[in-house]
C-alpha cells in the first residue's frame, strides 16, 4: 500500500506541477506602460494617394468588432505627470500642420503574441470635431510588438467629394473614416512613429521596474543572544 501511494502521489505531482507553473506564469506577466500621441494632418496633401469618393463600403469590418466577444483588458490609466511624450505633444500644439487628438496613456501586463489581448481606447464622438478610435495590443517576447488598428473619424461637416446629391436614390454617404493599421517591433523606451497621410501616432513603451526582493531568513534558524563581551577590532585588509 505505502509503494502505491507513493506512485499515486507522484503521478499527481506530475500532472498538476505544470498547471501551477503556468498559473504562476500568468500571474507574473510583466508590467509595462504604453503611452500614444494621436494627432490629426491638417495640410490638404495626400502625398500622391488617391481617396475613395464614397466611404460607406470601404471597410468590411470596424476596429473592435472582432475582439468584442473577449472580455475587456483592465488597464491603469496615467496621470498626466508620469508622461513621457510631453515635449512632442507641445511641439504639436504649436504647429499649425497639426492637431493633437488624443495623449493615452496607461500600465498593463504584457504577454507573449498568442495571448496578447488588445485594449479598446476610450473615444468621445462629437459632431464638430475629428475624433478616433480602434484598438491596441501589445506583446513581449524577444522584442515587444505593438499592433495598432484605429480609425480616424472626420466631422459631419467634412464634404465629401462625390457624394451622393439629393437626387439619388441611395444611401445617404457618412463622414469619412480613414483606418491606419501597422504592426511594429520595438525597443522599449524607443520613440515610433506611425502615420498615413491623415493622421499619425507617435508611441513609447517603457518597463515598470519591479522593486526588489527584502532578502530572506531562514525561518528555522534561532536568534542568538549578544554576548556581552567585547568584539575584537577588525584590521583593514591593505
Amino acid at each position: 500500500m505505502t509503494n502505491r501511494f507513493l506512485t499515486g502521489c507522484l503521478i499527481l505531482g506530475l500532472l498538476v506541477s505544470p498547471l501551477l507553473r503556468a498559473a504562476d506564469d500568468s500571474d507574473g506577466a510583466r508590467q509595462f506602460d504604453i503611452e500614444l500621441l494621436i494627432f490629426q494632418n491638417l495640410v490638404e496633401n495626400d502625398g500622391g494617394e488617391v481617396w475613395p469618393a464614397d466611404y460607406t463600403g470601404w471597410y468590411d469590418d470596424v476596429p473592435g468588432e472582432a475582439a468584442a466577444a473577449t472580455p475587456a483588458l483592465a488597464v491603469d490609466w496615467l496621470p498626466a505627470s508620469t508622461w513621457h511624450l510631453k515635449a512632442e505633444r507641445a511641439a504639436l500644439d504649436r504647429s499649425s500642420r497639426y492637431r493633437t487628438l488624443a495623449y493615452l496613456a496607461w500600465r498593463q501586463p504584457v504577454y507573449d503574441r498568442h495571448n496578447a489581448q488588445p485594449l479598446e481606447l476610450p473615444a468621445q464622438p462629437r459632431s464638430d470635431a475629428a475624433w478616433v478610435d480602434g484598438s491596441v495590443s501589445v506583446a513581449v517576447e524577444r522584442y515587444l510588438h505593438l499592433n495598432l488598428d484605429l480609425q480616424l473619424h472626420l466631422p459631419e461637416t467634412t464634404v465629401m467629394a462625390g457624394a451622393a446629391g439629393p437626387q439619388d436614390s441611395g444611401p445617404e454617404p457618412r463622414a469619412p473614416q480613414i483606418r491606419l493599421t501597422e504592426q511594429r517591433r520595438m525597443r522599449s523606451t524607443e520613440l515610433h512613429y506611425f502615420d498615413n497621410p491623415r493622421f499619425g501616432v507617435i508611441a513609447v513603451i517603457t518597463p515598470v521596474e519591479q522593486p526588489a526582493e527584502p532578502a530572506r531568513t531562514n525561518a528555522t534558524e534561532e536568534p542568538q543572544p549578544e554576548s556581552s563581551e567585547p568584539k575584537p577590532a577588525v584590521t583593514p585588509q591593505l
